[in-house]
């Protein structure tokens, strides 16, 4: 079998303090993978409402990541005349993640524009199988509201089984949640800063990750549980007034975990191409080619191709 892009990355990697606190933070030291352990809770879904020609590939994993991904991105909606009808969707420019998200639920459909892209779920099987797999597993506090607003609203189509769930979930480095949220929700930043004067050629590599969150009912304090996931150096901000806040990862301790935890739980769309370029640019600047000309100047690209992707991503 042909190597990872992990392992094609790590290959002639000399720097050993890479390797070995890659270990220590979150692998063994055989290649046996780790149990995976969550608080999220998908045996309803997975029993009674996971289509059949799905359950073969039943993923925690997955459903971890989407519903992460649909709180920072999804919408519940309804309307009411000429009748009540419930709708679910995500909005992407990226078509292909979609694509995926439909194949692996085995469920919905995406719809095409020019310029947008919908995953979508309205008739009443689907929108059964939508609300199992976020009943009691939305982590934002908004999000909460918004889902028990939405299936109060749907009665007529609840599975007749079903309750509504007031469980709390929280983030963790041991489920894909994460992932989902900062595939919607993140961004992977490098770059150098402008010299100082006018006449040195001095600058400063800076290399970071941001999550940004509007505070509308307790989203603050959720994205102080997820700096705290990697380590105390992470710093939560006022990014924009008067309540949208943001945490950014800026040390190299906080990028080694965020490295150990990527490699386990995967983006799966166009950020993730951001993520393994900001990776690369971790490698250089951990095997200290940031302090030579050439490593400068493919640092450099690295940066730029990094930001005009995530300029697309954040336009949408």
């Amino acid at each position: 079998m042909g190597k990872s892009w992990w392992e094609k990355q790590s290959a002639g990697n000399s720097n050993q303090f890479q390797i070995k606190n890659m270990k220590s933070i979150g692998s063994s030291e055989t290649t046996r993978e780790p149990p995976h352990h969550s608080n999220f809770v998908f045996d309803d879904y997975r029993l009674h409402h996971c289509p059949d020609h799905a359950k073969n590939r039943f993923d925690q994993a997955f459903l971890e990541w989407f519903v992460g991904f649909s709180e920072g991105d999804g919408t519940f909606s309804y309307r009411e005349e000429p009748e009540l009808r419930l709708l679910f969707e995500i909005g992407q420019k990226d078509p292909k993640i979609l694509y995926k998200i439909r194949k692996i639920l085995g469920f919905g459909r995406v719809s095409n524009s020019e310029t947008y892209s919908r995953f979508s779920v309205e008739d009443k099987r689907g929108l059964q199988r939508i609300i199992s797999i976020f009943n009691g597993n939305l982590v934002l506090p908004k999000r909460q509201s918004q889902f028990r607003e939405w299936v109060l609203k749907g009665k007529r189509i609840q599975h007749p089984n079903f309750l509504l769930s007031d469980r709390r979930t929280f983030p963790s480095l041991e489920t894909g949640w994460l992932s989902g949220f900062m595939e919607a929700e993140g961004c992977f930043y490098a770059g150098f800063t402008q010299p100082a004067q006018r006449y040195t050629i001095s600058s400063r590599l800076i290399q970071k990750v941001t999550i940004t969150q509007k505070d509308e009912a307790g989203e603050r304090e959720i994205l102080k549980s997820i700096g705290q996931l990697f380590g105390k150096d992470s710093k939560l901000s006022l990014a924009k007034k008067p309540d949208s806040y943001r945490i950014e990862l800026s040390s190299l301790k906080s990028h080694q975990i965020i490295i150990v935890y990527m490699k386990k739980f995967p983006l799966k769309g166009e950020k993730g191409i951001a993520f393994q370029r900001w990776w690369r640019v971790y490698l250089l600047r951990v095997n200290k080619h940031h302090l030579t000309e050439k490593g400068i100047l493919k640092m450099r690209r690295l940066c730029r191709k990094i930001n005009e992707a995530a300029k697309v991503l954040q336009s949408e």
